[in-house]
């Protein structure tokens, strides 16, 4: 572990106690970028990803993404700061695709950094979130049945998918791509068939909400990896409810089961990602006992 390293865990420590230590490099392929601000070292790491058309990861934001993996250490939000005029000098004359995007993760707890970002035209976009493993709530008084899925509820499932999908694209990351349905479908299919925990919420046999879940231990490689503490964690990956059931119940109904489901003995807790301008999703996840712990921020279009 380098100097710098070093600094920036001490600083994550004494700013959450959930943050763990700083993983590996996100990419081999990653380039350095270091500065100094008010006579102290800072680093980074840059990294470039294009994904291609009809892809997965083109539903959930722009295809052209420049990351920045920023450890300013004692540095701060100066050494912050001074990372963030650096690579916007190092993009100076860049193309810039309108599908395109910078981002950069940090710690949700560290204030003064959040106001460095949008200083630099960075929006919060999406939290990930975690729950310490305390007793579920109860069910709540939805008049709902919460039942383990199966193939046969493809279709149903897809639907509630493309609705919090096509809702998320609203006021989140989500963005609309044809051929979405397939992706989701898809997907759908599986996470029933391999092992994913996915429950279907049905009012007199009609679905009104579900919920995809599964056990986790991340390892490198996961869009997790040095964002959680080791251990076996349990990923909430979509809970969905249909418009004309929401505020009834349902969500907090479909949550009961599957937290009693995910949080076996020896679950560090369960973590989630949602999206801070959404107006339904943060009140209703605070309530179930989540708390943001890392904010990813992005610039649209990137600097060019």
């Amino acid at each position: 572990m380098n100097p710098l390293e070093a600094q920036q865990n001490a600083r994550f420590a004494a700013l959450d106690p959930l943050l763990p230590p700083i993983a590996a490099p996100p990419s081999p392929s990653s380039e350095p970028l270091v500065v100094t601000a008010g006579g102290l070292k800072a680093g980074g790491l840059l990294t470039h990803v294009v994904h291609p058309p009809g892809s997965w990861p083109t539903l959930w934001g722009p295809s052209d993404i420049r990351d920045l993996t920023a450890v300013p250490g004692d540095s701060g939000a100066a050494g912050l700061a001074a990372l963030l005029g650096a690579w916007r000098d190092r993009l100076r004359g860049t193309p810039a695709a309108p599908d395109s995007a910078c981002t950069l993760t940090w710690p949700s707890r560290d204030a003064e950094a959040s106001a460095v970002l949008l200083a630099h035209g960075f929006a919060p976009m999406t939290c990930l979130a975690v729950r310490a493993p305390d007793p579920p709530e109860g069910p709540g008084t939805a008049r709902v049945t919460v039942r383990r899925a199966d193939e046969g509820d493809a279709e149903a499932l897809t639907d509630l998918r493309l609705a919090e999908w096509r809702y998320t694209s609203l006021v989140g990351t989500a963005v609309p791509r044809p051929g979405a349905r397939a992706l989701l479908r898809a997907e759908v299919v599986r996470a029933v068939r391999f092992g994913g925990q996915t429950w279907l919420a049905e009012d007199d046999g009609v679905p009104a909400g579900m919920a995809a879940c599964a056990p986790a231990t991340p390892t490198p490689g996961d869009a997790v990896h040095g964002r959680l503490r080791p251990g076996r964690w349990g990923y909430v990956d979509t809970l969905s409810v249909a418009p004309a059931a929401r505020g009834g119940g349902v969500g907090r109904a479909l949550m009961a089961v599957a937290h009693r489901e995910l949080l076996r003995p020896g679950t560090a807790g369960t973590f989630l990602f949602y999206h801070p301008a959404n107006p339904l999703s943060p009140v209703f996840w605070h309530r179930q006992g989540y708390r943001p712990l890392w904010t990813m921020w992005i610039r649209r279009p990137a600097w060019s």
